[in-house]
């Protein structure tokens, strides 16, 4: 049996969660995911401007913290935390083992980096969106491309002896596949069990979203504070079982192995990735003990000839502000204010694409669902834009201030002293790419 730890579950997960799990816990290997979909896009910007273009936690609160005692209990990491500069975060890993008089074998995965290939692919192949199958206008420019891999070139890296393994883009579930592929010499046409793996990989990918977190059921009486990490145990013939340490908060059960089995994954019976076909609408699950939950009987099928591929591009500016409304008829005066806004974006001649106005204890999250209530104790007006000039969203984030004095009565939480700054939109382009166009690369620092 192998087990797998989830020590992070997004780029700003708790710093400390390996920690927890060290101390809690034992396991073989140590998968930590930074990477959501947009976070490739931030980290293009960051290395063009000169700065990081991975995730530094990996660097300043994993390895600087736990390093000998990750080597000396021989536990394996696996981590997507190259972000698009996976060479970079490799030499800085082996430097600060070196100052340590530490010498762990690390291997890089790239050959996901297709920025610069677009306008060739462009041409080859159509490029087209995944929801709308628009075609990839000639107008865009990317920032990154990256498509995601699987999970063969982890397992080359672990095959080669590594200690830790850094990829840029792969998908999600991979991180937990690849050192099954290692350890049980998994054939690439065993279906089932790349299924169960994938299904494995799936459950923990976001860290406590499997053991309570963000669960619908009964929160209520879960512990929040303490809440533990998840745990894969992986048997050679595709049981998986979910657990996480003894003593700790939150919890495992059907409910919330369920809930996170459901996220993200578009069509149940044909969750798609690069290295298998998987079939959830099979899975059977079963309560084994306290915060252990079995998954069998996933099924699979041979996976897809394309690699899903996200294209970052910067697509204008966005500004966003906030004004605190109190009662009597709060909601009225929220909305009152973002009309004014909305009369000031005309008197000014602004060029504003889009605006958005949210009456934060209304409406934010339910939309035009939400039941016309009057009698609020308070209101958030949170008012957003985007638009091609910065100059002009810059000049909209003056307007906030003076409706402390020239709107409205009872208002306060101003955004920022009052005038938000414009951010740039950083917008992504789901497509597909022939496997045949990618080569994955394994990269050896001792």
């Amino acid at each position: 049996m192998i087990r797998i730890a989830s020590g992070a579950g997004f780029w700003g997960d708790y710093p400390d969660a390996p920690t927890r799990l060290l101390e809690t816990a034992e396991f073989d290997y140590l998968q930590l995911e930074y990477l959501a979909e947009v976070t490739m896009g931030v980290l293009s910007r960051l290395s063009n401007s000169g700065r990081e273009g991975y995730a530094t936690d990996f660097i300043e609160m994993i390895l600087d913290e736990h390093l000998e005692t990750l080597l000396d209990r021989g536990v394996t990491v696996v981590t997507n935390a190259g972000g698009v500069d996976p060479e970079t975060c490799a030499r800085e890993a082996r430097d600060l083992a070196n100052r340590r008089g530490q010498s762990p074998l690390i291997a890089t995965v790239s050959g996901d980096d297709l920025t610069d290939t677009v306008p060739t692919l462009r041409e080859k192949q159509r490029l087209a969106h995944l929801e709308t199958g628009e075609m990839l206008p000639e107008s865009i420019n990317p920032m990154a491309a990256v498509a995601y891999l699987g999970s063969d070139p982890i397992r080359a890296a672990l095959d080669r002896g590594a200690d830790i393994v850094i990829t840029g883009r792969v998908a999600d579930p991979a991180l937990t596949l690849g050192p099954l592929l290692h350890e049980f010499n998994w054939d690439g046409d065993a279906y089932d069990r790349l299924a169960a793996g994938t299904v494995a990989g799936h459950l923990i990918e976001c860290g406590t979203q499997v053991t309570g977190g963000n669960y619908l059921g009964d929160w209520e009486a879960l512990s929040f504070p303490d809440i533990g990490y998840p745990i894969a145990e992986v048997t050679a013939d595709g049981t998986v079982t979910i657990t996480k340490p003894a003593g700790t908060g939150g919890a495992v059960t059907t409910g919330t192995v369920t809930e996170q089995l459901l996220y993200e994954i578009g069509d149940p019976s044909a969750y798609l990735t690069p290295d298998v076909t998987a079939d959830f609408s099979c899975v059977n699950l079963a309560t084994v003990s306290d915060d252990a939950v079995r998954v069998t009987t996933a099924r699979g099928s041979q996976p897809p000839d394309t690699y899903k591929m996200t294209i970052h591009y910067e697509n204008g500016y966005k500004l966003a502000g906030q004004l605190l409304y109190s009662r009597p008829v709060a909601l009225k005066k929220a909305r009152r204010a973002a009309t004014i806004l909305e009369h000031r974006i005309d008197d000014l001649n602004l060029t504003i694409k889009q605006t958005r106005a949210e009456y934060i204890g209304h409406n934010a999250s339910h939309g035009p669902l939400a039941p016309e209530e009057t009698d609020y104790n308070e209101i958030m007006l949170r008012f957003a834009a985007r638009g091609p000039s910065r100059e002009d969203l810059r000049r909209l984030g003056m307007e906030f201030a003076p409706l402390s004095v020239a709107g409205p009565p009872a208002v306060t939480g101003l955004t920022g002293g009052g005038r938000p700054s414009p951010q740039p939109v950083i917008d992504t382009w789901p497509t597909t790419i022939l496997k045949t166009a990618v080569s994955s690369e394994v990269t050896l620092y001792e």
